[in-house]
């Protein structure tokens, strides 16, 4: 982050400062060589009884909604951070007080292109939901007479969340820096991992595809379904899609054998997103899902999905495999075909890192634990250098999020049975005759293609060889510090010439006995010597302050 920045959003700074102290992360700030002066506020006894997990969940609710939002999409990565740190970032909810209408109808007026009363007939000024980015009001279509849901993106929301977004890649690079424990976790890389999110979040553009791609691939319509989305008004801060009413999966009231049948439909639901279609709702927990009145199930909130290849699908087949027989060996060889890293990891340590995650299911694995099991083994690998693609990551979360909420609905809801045909018909798929000989006849062709064009490759370099315009391009790494050092020695040495210069000049005009004269000595000499000696004070206070220029 620029300089100017830091200056322009340094009321934000403080107060995050002071939140981060007051939940007792000021060891962390000081080995952020933070001024001592910023941690000076009193942590209280609850907070010192709670977890580090716990500290920051409250941290993050308090620094407002932009770090909530942040905080809800890390939660989904579970193969960068510890499962009970996922678990609190999952606590986490969006208790937003409402924008007035007034401001979101100058959104809703210039997304439309016009005024809102002549496409809504009505309406509804209290919104039904209200979260960090957005919030949705119940209306009326002019043409039609339809009930819709509009969600319109809170006015200055994407400005706010860059700005707080850029203090917080300020924040991860230098505690990434300075804090030996916290470089396992390359928190700017996740910095950058969220940035992209929030911009697909910040784009209702992408949750319309979202949701209609699935209804197009849904074969369980109508009994599940996503809302229908009117693609006529939906635009980059604006949603309209049909108004769903129903209740969340907790309060819904239906028969025991109603409910049963509901909650293993949701589940088929997911398990064919996952493993047959490869589009999938990747955060459906009971919030983002409605009961209607008639017994259907609603998914909506499309903001995060997942997306897998055959490929992906094939190769998840693998990990599946060795899960569920307990193979370390074939869990980190399936793992190192599903990293997205060109670096091959120690095999050794990644096989003893499986294994200790196994030793934790050591009466069984059951495949009703399938979503808790790969979140273990995702956040196991990552630590040892396996960077697994994030839509995974998403697929072990939809799966535990769908068990929570059929046990909502069924108390007695066994994920397993629900996954445990999906998961024959995925291994099934992958070994008939028709598609290994196809899979063979594509790499085949692929490499034989390669083949051909490495003449022509080879001919290419050895041209460049030959005119000498072979070149080798280096990227340095992690030594922002360095050239920060270097830049402040820079300065100080500056500083240094500048003192000397004004000392020597003051010295040589003091004897000159140029006027105007102060006590009969030239003013502009007493004048250097002042500002000398400021220079001089700065130079000695900065050099004690931190024993180096940082």
């Amino acid at each position: 982050m620029k300089p100017l920045a830091l200056l322009r959003d340094a009321g934000r700074v403080r107060e995050i400062l002071t939140i981060l102290v007051r939940y007792g992360f000021s060891n962390l700030l000081e080995q952020m060589n933070v001024p001592r002066r910023l941690l000076k506020v009193v942590t209280s006894r609850r907070v010192q009884e709670m977890t580090s997990g716990e500290r920051l969940r409250h941290a993050i609710e308090d620094l407002g909604p932009t770090f909530v939002k942040m905080g809800q999409l890390l939660s989904t990565r579970p193969d960068r951070i510890p499962a009970p740190l996922v678990k609190e970032l999952e606590k986490l909810q969006n208790k937003v007080k409402p924008a007035p209408f007034e401001n979101m109808r100058a959104v809703l007026k210039t997304e439309l292109g016009r005024d809102p009363e002549e496409v809504l007939s009505e309406i509804d000024a209290e919104p039904v939901g209200s979260g960090s980015i957005a919030q949705v009001h119940r209306a009326v279509l002019r043409a039609t007479g339809e009930v819709v849901a509009v969600k319109i993106q809170r006015p200055g929301i994407e400005r706010a969340i860059l700005a707080d977004l850029d203090l917080f890649a300020w924040f991860a690079k230098e505690i990434h820096e300075r804090v030996e424990a916290a470089r396992p976790y390359n928190i700017p890389d996740l910095v950058e991992v969220l940035r992209e999110m929030l911009a697909v979040e910040l784009d209702f553009t992408s949750e319309a595809r979202s949701a209609a791609l699935f209804n197009a691939r849904n074969p369980h319509f109508p009994r599940v379904f996503a809302p229908k989305v009117f693609d006529d008004f939906t635009t980059k801060r604006l949603l309209v899609t049909e108004y769903v009413k129903g209740t969340p999966p907790s309060a819904a009231t239906l028969e025991k054998t109603k409910a049963r049948e509901l909650a293993r439909a949701g589940a088929d639901s997911i398990f064919h997103q996952i493993i047959v279609s490869g589009f999938f709702h990747a955060d459906p927990h009971p919030g983002n899902i409605l009961v209607t009145q008639d017994g259907r199930i609603c998914f909506i909130d499309w903001g995060v999905a997942g997306q897998l290849t055959r490929r992906m699908r094939y190769r998840l087949a693998d990990l599946l495999d060795a899960v569920v027989h307990m193979d370390p060996e074939k869990v980190a060889h399936a793992a190192i075909a599903l990293a997205e890293n060109s670096r091959r990891p120690d095999d050794e340590a990644l096989e003893m890192a499986v294994t200790r995650v196994f030793n934790r299911y050591a009466g069984g694995f059951r495949l009703s634990q399938i979503g808790h099991v790969i979140v273990d083994l995702l956040y196991a690998l990552g630590r040892n250098g396996v960077r697994i693609p994030r839509d995974y990551t998403l697929l072990a979360r939809a799966v535990i999020c769908i068990e929570n909420t059929g046990r909502q609905l069924d108390p007695d809801f066994d994920i397993g049975s629900a996954a445990r045909p999906f998961i024959l018909r995925l291994a099934r798929e992958r070994s008939r005759p028709r598609n290994i000989a196809r899979n063979l006849a594509w790499t085949v062709g692929a490499n034989l293609q390669k083949l051909g064009e490495f003449p022509g490759d080879a001919q290419r370099v050895l041209r460049r060889l030959d005119r000498d315009e072979l070149g080798i391009t280096l990227h340095h790494k992690n030594l922002e510090g360095f050239g920060n050092d270097v830049q402040a020695s820079a300065n100080r040495l500056s500083l240094a010439v500048i003192l000397g210069s004004a000392v020597i000049g003051s010295s040589i005009v003091i004897t000159t006995g140029v006027r105007p004269l102060i006590w009969g000595y030239p003013a502009i000499g007493i004048l250097g010597y002042l500002l000398s000696g400021v220079i001089g004070m700065y130079v000695a206070f900065d050099i004690l302050r931190h024993g180096r220029h940082k």
